[in-house]
């Protein structure tokens, strides 16, 4: 790339700029956009830098000099464009938390695309890495060596001014490569366009730290005692976390859940049969000791909601899980998707999880529903 199309964002000239471009931006425009960031220790990430490519000029925003940004975003989340990502979760998140925390009503742009999940819809690959993607489809070779770049670091290497503006400057050129698979009436891209709007105002959400509990693997074979005990611990270990902006797995690590949960009792000699980590117990075994007792001494809540993975661990659900898995493979090879959009292990728990508490699963509803088509519950138990 030509260094003459890339624009270090680092006062607030040049930022004042970026935003009257943004703002310039129609409905018939692109705007492509990664982001660079630091989450080992923290509960919420530490942005480093926003990668913007707009008409072939990228745009990298440094996030870390004495810049404010708020009118970034409120550029950013009122355009019109359609705005290109590849695989955009963690980017969807960071930019939506970053709204939210500016007090923004809008916390991201109205059409988001995530070229990623593009593609398995369009059935042409699942999960491909945009190196991988751009070799395929544009015979693009782009180098990997600073894919674990230390972000935080200034000022930027030019490896590092180079790998972040390509990981932007050919994503439209990428999209509409493989928008050519994609005919007009494609009702896959419709399915994928409601698809994207529900990934997005997942990545807005905010889970309540009560409601924690249910997403832990493994939670579905406790007892209703060590679920009640789990409920409390991922409570006090969400609110720390937020709290205190730390990592929940540097607090608990997932997989202590649900052995501390079964446990009578714990002792910070003990805490490491539960899986624990080291650290986490020299920093926090204490107060996860505190925490455990108190847990222990609540009141059990006979009528406790299931954890989402209940039924996938219930042995009268077995053959059932295996039917429903089958029609949803059946179905995603006749409507041309990759398999693992509806047949995934979040959509058959959801689905046997919400015809218990008598809701609608996911699986009934919008995009899936008329992808999917009538699913007989009843006939998934049929002997």
């Amino acid at each position: 790339m030509s260094s003459n199309n890339i624009h270090l964002i680092d006062t607030p000239n040049k930022l004042e700029s970026v935003c009257q471009t943004l703002s310039l931006c129609g409905e018939n425009d692109f705007v492509s956009v990664d982001t660079e960031f630091t989450r080992v220790k923290s509960f919420f990430p530490g942005l480093n830098l926003i990668q913007l490519c707009i008409r072939q000029d990228t745009y990298l925003i440094d996030t870390m000099a004495k810049l404010d940004i708020e009118p970034f975003f409120k550029a950013f989340t009122a355009l019109k464009a359609t705005v290109l990502f590849y695989s955009a979760r963690e980017d969807l998140e960071i930019l939506a938390y970053k709204s939210r925390v500016m007090g923004l009503k809008r916390l991201l742009p109205q059409k988001c695309v995530d070229i990623q999940l593009l593609l398995a819809f369009l059935n042409l690959s699942y999960s491909q890495g945009l190196q991988s993607a751009l070799s395929d489809y544009l015979k693009i070779e782009l180098p990997k060596d600073q894919t674990r770049s230390d972000w935080e670091m200034r000022p930027l290497t030019d490896a590092q001014i180079d790998y972040a503006a390509n990981d932007v400057l050919y994503l439209e050129q990428l999209y509409r490569e493989i928008m050519k698979n994609c005919k007009k009436d494609d009702p896959r891209y419709a399915w994928f366009e409601t698809a994207m709007l529900d990934f997005a105002e997942e990545s807005c959400a905010m889970p309540k730290a009560e409601d924690t509990y249910k997403a832990v693997s493994g939670a579905g074979c406790l007892n209703i005692k060590a679920l009640n005990v789990l409920r409390e611990l991922c409570s006090y270990r969400y609110n720390y976390a937020v709290e205190h902006d730390e990592a929940l797995n540097r607090v608990i690590t997932g997989k202590a859940l649900c052995p501390l949960a079964r446990m009578n009792s714990v002792s910070e000699k003990s805490l490491i049969k539960a899986n624990m980590k080291f650290g986490a117990i020299r920093a926090h075994g204490k107060m996860i000791v505190e925490w455990h007792e108190k847990a222990r001494k609540v009141k059990t809540d006979e009528s406790i909601a299931f954890a989402y993975d209940y039924f996938a661990c219930n042995r009268d659900f077995e053959k059932p899980y295996k039917r429903l898995r089958h029609i949803l493979r059946t179905v995603a090879k006749e409507q041309g998707i990759a398999e693992q959009i509806i047949c995934n292990k979040q959509n058959c728990n959801d689905y046997f999880y919400k015809m218990y508490y008598k809701q609608t699963p996911d699986l009934m509803k919008g995009w899936y529903k008329e992808c999917v088509g009538h699913i007989d519950y009843d006939s998934l138990f049929a002997e």
